[in-house]
């Protein structure tokens, strides 16, 4: 089982661990100064950070930290665009071992990638993406299909006055879980992009395994 997977439970030395290397990359000659910014924009943070699920905390924790960085790199010459893909990066390094890992524990269920993606969502949005988020679930033929109506992700955004970074921090990660299952992601609008609802079209391939 990836390590990874059990890293994700530790927000602050996984972030921490992750972003290391790509803030060496990235300022190589001062990274220890930009990771120290971090850690200042975080201990602002911390104190307002919403309060919902379990689950959902774990992630906005991870978000917070995102949004530190976000503005510690942009306090040391990076642009908007060039922090936000930053972010982007260390997070989908995260993430990315997560949903691996999930798919191949899915195999228990079964060896059919229709049932285990089916049995994986239903966990996702029963266990982990639970209140604040609000899901509508809809009829598929071709694979699993939702809309997600309130997302408290967008809205921590919004409110921290970074609504341009939800796409880059959260929405783009769900890319993560598509490539772990082998399967297409078919989303035209998303509450980020002020939208009423995101839509969630999850598209099994043309040859079920």
């Amino acid at each position: 089982m990836s390590f990874g997977f059990f890293l994700y439970y530790t927000p602050d030395t996984n972030f921490k661990r992750t972003a290391s290397g790509h803030l060496q990359a990235q300022f190589p000659d001062i990274s220890t100064q930009v990771w120290r910014s971090t850690r200042t924009w975080q201990s602002r943070l911390a104190p307002n950070r919403p309060r919902h699920s379990a689950s959902v905390d774990g992630w906005l924790r991870y978000m917070e930290w995102g949004l530190a960085l976000y503005r510690a790199a942009q306090d040391h010459g990076m642009s908007q665009d060039e922090a936000s893909a930053l972010v982007e990066a260390i997070l989908t390094d995260i993430y990315q071992p997560v949903t691996n890992t999930f798919f191949k524990l899915s195999r228990l269920r079964s060896a059919k990638r229709e049932t285990r993606v089916k049995w994986i969502f239903g966990m996702i949005t029963r266990y982990f993406f639970t209140a604040p988020f609000i899901h509508r679930h809809l009829p598929s033929e071709a694979g699993v299909s939702f809309d997600v109506t309130l997302c408290p992700f967008a809205d921590y955004y919004k409110d921290q006055g970074v609504p341009e970074l939800t796409p880059h921090a959260s929405c783009n990660l769900d890319y993560c879980l598509a490539r772990s299952c082998g399967i297409d992601l078919v989303r035209t609008q998303t509450i980020a992009q002020g939208a009423e609802f995101c839509d969630f079209r999850w598209k099994f391939p043309a040859r079920i395994e």
